[in-house]
This record gives structure tokens, C-alpha cells and sequence, in this order.
């Protein structure tokens, strides 16, 4: 490794020529290309994911994303005063003129009763898209958002949930990156002594790798699913593990250089010491990252591969770019503070001294008790893991201000938590017994303690599915909700199925969070 330091240091041109040129070409063929990023969570093996390929074969109409618009009255009006039903009507049919939108289900409409609440105040409509919601664009959401919201006024508030409204909703990337570069020249800015070249530069070498890795996974997207989310994450992991990086090798050959070696030799020492934690730590970064292959779930596949990616780049960068860009900062590496003291002073010496070694001293005296004690300490703090609940997050977790937060807090205000996260039950009666079956189901379903409503069900095109909506009345992540998922699937289905034919699948949102 030191000479592979020493060569990118002698031949730093044409080192950063290389990878700028990669840089340029990789970003101009992926911009050509665009990419093919997918939100679509696949779980193969469980019960969400029949439910899903059943609609998606026999009622794709259902089979599509699906997002409500929530009113609420106010000043007195009820949802079914003059004023309020003209305008919510109005916005619903611009909402169903939205391209990509399947139907509108209104409160006014044939059955709309149950979408109104009880108080006369609270009313949502269903939006069905044509697509699943990773075919819905930010503009088509936002199209929706604005026909829907139409109908605001004085009287009336609209607001809006769904997967892909939350999707439209999010803050870019922009920000977060922004917020993360810098406190991290914050901290290297300390870490250096005020050296701002040298504080720059690892942040320098991790966007050179992240420009080439986000590019890459554009690229990659079209031949497997990757998430959208999966830049995101690799952007975050890289830039981390490229500070990281850069701090070891930097950090390392600063002390060098003040010790008076001379750099093509500070730069072989950093890379041949230093460099060599860096290897070892990619190399385990991105193992442990492709070790999410094994767990089965496609949707993780193509965010490993991404952060992957990102990783072996960033890796890469600090080993040939970061020792190439240190020949040409040379001395500059140090502060000017630090120049001029190694000018007046002399080179200062490079073994260790101060509280670190005297803490490596006492590891090494009693390492019995060490080990004793920081095993002690990562058993406390262990100890919540088994009172752990895992979930995923929801609208109830946006900030206030999102309409995907205010229509969370609307409908459960209006018909309890529970209608923020419905059920389906899809069902393929495949006989005149099956149909009978499944419509003792949905009775049993609809006493069931913990569920506050059933919809009646309804006929795919083909005549072959049966769809019903169930509505607990706990929310999506609460306990409650994830027993009754389970009691339905192991007890009312098997017993209303029995002998019959009859195969039902409990899917939607909630039920696919629960298998994932």
C-alpha cells in the first residue's frame, strides 16, 4: 500500500485527471440514461404481498396506490351544509380529472354515509390511482393536492394522506447533506487545528466518490429494483465513512509532516498505517451491507447495493485521490499556526504521549477488568432490546405542518385512529359456497372487538375477487392492531374457509408493515 501511496502522490495529475474524468463520464451517461428508481415493497412468502399480487392480476383498479381527502367543517357548517357540499364537490371532480387518478369515492356519493362522521363535521373521500404509488410522480401528487385543496375556505379545510402524498411532501436531500457538511467541517476543523485545506479535503474526496456512486446507482436501477430511498442513504453512509477515512490517512500524515519526514514519505507512512484500517474498514462496511441479501426482502436489496457501492467508492477515493490531492496541498496540510512553529521550532516528535497513551498503558496493565467493565456497560445498555417494538413510521410522525399530519389528526379526531391505517380482505371465493363463506367472514370480522367498521364488498371486473375494507379502531402502530391482523389471518379466516374453497388474504398498507 505505501507504494501504491508513493505513485498517486508522483503521478497526482494524472491520479485526479482519472477520476475527475470518471466523475464527468459515469454523470453524463447516467444523466442520458435517467434512472428507474422503485418505492414498491415486495415480501415475498407472506400474506400482504398474495393479498397484493391478487388484486394486482384480478383488480388492478384496487391493486393502485390509494389516498384519501379529508374535510372537516368549520364555523358551524357540517359537511352536508349548501356551501360545504358545492365546494368539496367541485374540488373531488378536479381531483378525479387528475391524470393517473382511477376514481374518486365521494362522501356524497351511492354509500358515502359511512365516510361521514358522526358529529357531521369530518368527511373523506377515496382516491384511487391508476398506478402503485413508485409510478406516482411528485408533480402528479402535488396536482392532486392543489385540485383537492380547491375547496378551502373559511368554512371548509382539506387536507390530504397517502404514500404518495407524504412522498411529495418530503424536504430534498439538499438539506440534510448541507446540514451534514457542515458539522462535519466543524469537527475537522477542530480536529486539524484550524487547518481549513486539510479539513476540506476529506470532504473533497467522499463527493468525488458519492458524484460517481449516485450516478452508478441510476445506472443500476435499471436492471434490478432499487428504492428511491437508496441515494439518500448511500449519500449519508458515504459521506460519514468518507470523513472517517480521511480523517485516519490526513490526521496520520500531519503528524508525519511534523515530525520534518518528508511528504512523499508522511504520504507512504499515512497510507501503509492508516490506509490500512481504511481497507479493512470499507471491506466490513460493505459486507455487513450485502449481508442484507440473505434477509429476503427485495426492497432492501437495491439500498444495500447502493450504500455498497458508495462505500467501496468512497474507500477507493481515500486511497488513491486523497494521497494524490496531499502532494499537491504539500506543506499546506498544516496551519499556518503549525508552519510556523515547525519553521521556528523544528520538527516535533511523532510518538505518542498525553492521556491516550497513558489510557492504552492501563488497558494493557489490567485488561481482565476493562474487559469486565465495558462488557457490563454494553449489557446495560443492551437491556431495552427486549422490551423493544419494532414499527414503521406514519403520517401521525410528519411534521404539523405537512397536510399528510393534519388529515392523520383530522380523521382519527372524526372516526378514530384506526381509519388512518385500513385493512383489506381480498378474497377468490372460486364457488357459490365460497361467496357465503366469505360473507360470514366479513360479519365475524365486523363483531370482532377491535374493529370499528367493514365495508361492503366489492366485485373485481372479472368477477373472481371479492375486496372489504376493515377499519380497526387502534392505530396503525399500535399493539392491538398487530393481534388483531393476527386473529383474523389464524382464527376468523381458517374457520370461515373451512371446507369451502375459500382463500382470503389480509392486505393494505398496515397489514405489509406488520409482515415487514
Amino acid at each position: 500500500m505505501a507504494r501504491l501511496a508513493r505513485w498517486c502522490f508522483e503521478h497526482r495529475w494524472r491520479v485526479v485527471a482519472a477520476w475527475l474524468l470518471a466523475l464527468v463520464a459515469i454523470a453524463g451517461v447516467s444523466k442520458t440514461a435517467g434512472a428507474d428508481f422503485t418505492t414498491n415493497l415486495a415480501l415475498p412468502g407472506t400474506d400482504s404481498q398474495a393479498a397484493a399480487t391478487l388484486l394486482a392480476a384480478s383488480f388492478p383498479a384496487a391493486a393502485g396506490e390509494g389516498d384519501q381527502v379529508v374535510i372537516q367543517a368549520a364555523n358551524g357548517a357540517t359537511i352536508r351544509s349548501a356551501a360545504v357540499r358545492s365546494a368539496v364537490t367541485a374540488a373531488l371532480a378536479r381531483a378525479a380529472a387528475v391524470p393517473g387518478v382511477e376514481s374518486v369515492a365521494s362522501p356524497y356519493g351511492p354509500g358515502g354515509a359511512g365516510q361521514i362522521s358522526r358529529s357531521g363535521t369530518i368527511a373523506f373521500a377515496r382516491v384511487n390511482w391508476a398506478k402503485s404509488s413508485d409510478q406516482i410522480t411528485a408533480a402528479d401528487a402535488k396536482k392532486l393536492i392543489s385540485a383537492a385543496e380547491s375547496a378551502d375556505s373559511a368554512d371548509v379545510h382539506v387536507s390530504l394522506g397517502g404514500p404518495a402524498i407524504t412522498n411529495s411532501e418530503r424536504v430534498g436531500l439538499g438539506r440534510s447533506v448541507g446540514v451534514g457538511i457542515a458539522a462535519a467541517l466543524a469537527v475537522l476543523l477542530v480536529v486539524f487545528g484550524g487547518a481549513l485545506l486539510a479539513a476540506l479535503l476529506p470532504l473533497a474526496t467522499a463527493l468525488l466518490a458519492l458524484g460517481i456512486g449516485v450516478s452508478l446507482t441510476g445506472l443500476l436501477s435499471h436492471l434490478f429494483g432499487i428504492s428511491s430511498a437508496a441515494t439518500q442513504l448511500a449519500i449519508l453512509i458515504g459521506l460519514g465513512v468518507g470523513v472517517d477515512y480521511g480523517l485516519f490517512i490526513i490526521g496520520r500524515h500531519r503528524v508525519a509532516v511534523r515530525a520534518g519526514m518528508p511528504l512523499a514519505d508522511a504520504v507512504a507512512l499515512a497510507v501503509r498505517t492508516s490506509g490500512r484500517t481504511v481497507l479493512l474498514a470499507g471491506s466490513t462496511v460493505c459486507i455487513a451491507l450485502l449481508g442484507q441479501f440473505a434477509l429476503g426482502v427485495s426492497f432492501l436489496d437495491g439500498v444495500s447495493a447502493a450504500a455498497a457501492l458508495a462505500v467501496a467508492l468512497t474507500m477507493a477515493t481515500s486511497l488513491t485521490f486523497l494521497p494524490a490531492m496531499l502532494g499537491f496541498l504539500g506543506p499546506k496540510v498544516l496551519s499556518r499556526r503549525e508552519r510556523r512553529a515547525l519553521a521556528a521550532d523544528g520538527p516535533v516528535s511523532a510518538e505518542p504521549a498525553g492521556f491516550w497513551l497513558r489510557w492504552a498503558r492501563f488497558v494493557e496493565r489490567r485488561p481482565v477488568i476493562v474487559a469486565v467493565g465495558a462488557l457490563a456497560a454494553v449489557v446495560v445498555v443492551a437491556l431495552p432490546v427486549f422490551s423493544l417494538s419494532l414499527g414503521t413510521s406514519d403520517a401521525s410522525t410528519d411534521p404539523a405542518g405537512w397536510t399528510t399530519h393534519q388529515a392523520y389528526a383530522t380523521l382519527a379526531e372524526g372516526f378514530g385512529p384506526g381509519f388512518n391505517g385500513p385493512l383489506e380482505l381480498a378474497a377468490r371465493p372460486a364457488s357459490p359456497a365460497g361467496a357465503a363463506a366469505f360473507g360470514r367472514l366479513e360479519a365475524a370480522v365486523a363483531r370482532t372487538p377491535g374493529v370499528a367498521a367493514v365495508t361492503p364488498a366489492v366485485t373485481s371486473p372479472n368477477g373472481q375477487v371479492r375486496l372489504a375494507t376493515v377499519y380497526p379502531s387502534t392505530g396503525p402502530q399500535d399493539g392491538p392492531t398487530v393481534d388483531l391482523v393476527n386473529h383474523i389471518r389464524n382464527d376468523l379466516i381458517p374457520r370461515a374457509a373451512q371446507g369451502t374453497g375459500l382463500v382470503v388474504h389480509v392486505g393494505g398498507v398496515t397489514a405489509t408493515n406488520i409482515d415487514f
